[in-house]
């Protein structure tokens, strides 16, 4: 394939080192309600501080005015001073790290921008030591279908819950004392092909049937063996091919020609058909092969 031979395991690791930078540093935006499930990739913003390692449930509000370029409607007015509430907010029209301020003034404790006509996802930075140092919540960027089902959501109940989910073994490359490895690429290549509603349903799926699914998967096993012994136990029967690896029966001593019918024992030595069955004829009751003097069981 290329110059250096790649095993397909290889090239994957080669092509996880590339995007090793995007990949390590997503979080989930998930909508659940009764039996719907609904997740989405995000990223971390490097300004503020990184979603908790818990996770982040508060309830969904759109930001009005939406980029939030100016300062922004806070939560509904007379609402639990307890409550978590996150604002959602597109992407242009002003620095991102201005929109997230904003939010935090209005009195939210986390902010998910969205990108507008595109599913492209990047990383919310702000060069201006001000705003970074004002800003105190965390923050994600996620695409416009996140948008979309959570505005659609949004009409439809007067009030819809999302967690910032933290994947396991998440790091933020934002922070200083952030390390990567190879493992932790691999581990993030197969969580990005696997959404976390998608894991916690086969999470669900193996702590209901997972004892069952492993009787079964064992007994097949074992069933496997059981035949993998029986055969390997069996006399089988071959015609014998110019080529094949037989040379000479050591019974007669005659080479083997195109045509001759030869058995194999269990030992895999090969004989005359005529010969072995002489041989094992005129032993008694412990027949062997000639050569090993491996037990030979004659199916009756």
């Amino acid at each position: 394939m290329w110059p250096v031979l790649l095993t397909p395991f290889r090239l994957i690791t080669v092509l996880l080192l590339f995007k090793a930078p995007t990949a390590e540093v997503f979080v989930y935006v998930v909508y659940k309600q009764n039996s719907t499930c609904i997740d989405f990739r995000a990223l971390s913003a490097c300004l503020g501080p990184p979603v908790p390692r818990e996770g982040l449930r508060g309830y969904l509000i759109e930001a009005v005015p939406a980029n939030a370029c100016q300062p922004i409607r806070g939560p509904p007015a007379g609402s639990n001073a307890s409550a978590t509430f996150i604002v959602l907010i597109s992407r242009y029209d002003c620095p991102l790290g201005v929109k997230i301020l904003h939010a935090q003034q209005a009195g939210y404790q986390a902010a998910i921008v969205h990108n507008v006509n595109s599913e492209k996802l990047v990383t919310m930075v702000t060069n201006v030591e001000e705003i970074r140092q004002k800003v105190g919540i965390p923050s994600v960027f996620t695409g416009q279908s996140a948008s979309q089902l959570l505005r659609k959501a949004m009409g439809s109940e007067k009030h819809i819950h999302v967690t910032l989910v933290v994947p396991e073994h998440y790091q933020n490359p934002c922070w200083a004392d952030a390390k990567f490895s190879l493992g932790d690429a691999a581990r993030h290549y197969w969580a990005l092909q696997f959404g976390y509603c998608s894991k916690h349903v086969i999470s669900l799926f193996i702590r209901e049937f997972g004892m069952a699914i492993g009787m079964i998967v064992c007994t097949l096993l074992v069933v496997g063996c059981i035949r993998w012994c029986k055969k390997r136990q069996k006399i089988t029967t071959s015609t014998f091919k110019t080529g094949d690896k037989y040379v000479t029966c050591v019974i007669c001593m005659a080479e083997y020609e195109e045509g001759d019918q030869l058995k194999i024992l269990p030992c895999s030595h090969v004989y005359h058909v005529a010969c072995i069955d002489s041989w094992l004829l005129v032993q008694s009751q412990c027949k062997t092969c000639p050569i090993c003097k491996q037990q030979v069981t004659i199916a009756k």
